[in-house]
């Protein structure tokens, strides 16, 4: 039942990194069916500015934000070209922490690539209309994340921190913890 639906691109199946099937997570891939999910069914509204008055809307953003995500995930080839890493084998994977623990927050990482050569690349998908910045808060997040997974998985690999953006990295006092930075125009070399 599954495998057609995955067949036909509708929905993409994830496996947890260290696993082979038992946890498996579906996700609902297909662009026109999350967009009409999203904005058109149960929508009465037939104001001819709905769509430039929602440009601005929090609702819009949200599903910027993952259709870009998946995006970049029908783009891994160009991620891994633009990374310099095309001819190392690899395997990618999402991933989200086993369990809230008392004293650390739980963490979700967006693109998963475990490399043969003993590095992992953490790729953050960030949609904006402007270069995108790191401030002290999301550096914490993104520090978080890194902890996270390391105690989860008890990986001794090197992790490597990857953000793709529509138009790039503002430089300042946190952008150092970004290895590479990929932007939009380089998933459609």
């Amino acid at each position: 039942m599954y495998s057609d639906l995955e067949n036909c691109g509708f929905i993409r199946k994830y496996t947890p990194i260290g696993r082979k099937e038992r946890g498996a997570v579906y996700q609902l891939v297909d662009f026109y069916t999350l967009f009409y999910f999203k904005f058109i069914q149960g929508n009465s509204n037939v104001d001819g500015h709905f769509w430039t008055l929602n440009q601005t809307s929090a609702q819009y953003y949200a599903w910027s934000g993952l259709a870009f995500e998946r995006v970049c995930f029908e783009h891994v080839e160009q991620i891994k070209n633009a990374l310099g890493i095309a001819g190392v084998m690899s395997n990618v994977y999402s991933w989200r922490s086993k369990k809230e623990l008392s004293d650390v927050h739980g963490a979700q990482i967006d693109m998963l690539i475990d490399r043969r050569d003993q590095v992992i690349t953490l790729c953050e998908m960030k949609f904006s209309k402007y270069r995108f910045a790191i401030d002290a808060e999301y550096d914490e997040v993104l520090m978080n994340k890194i902890e996270r997974f390391r105690m989860d998985t008890a990986t001794k690999k090197s992790i490597h921190i990857a953000l793709v953006t529509t138009v790039g990295l503002v430089q300042n006092e946190y952008s150092g913890d970004v290895q590479n930075v990929i932007e939009m125009n380089d998933l459609f070399k």
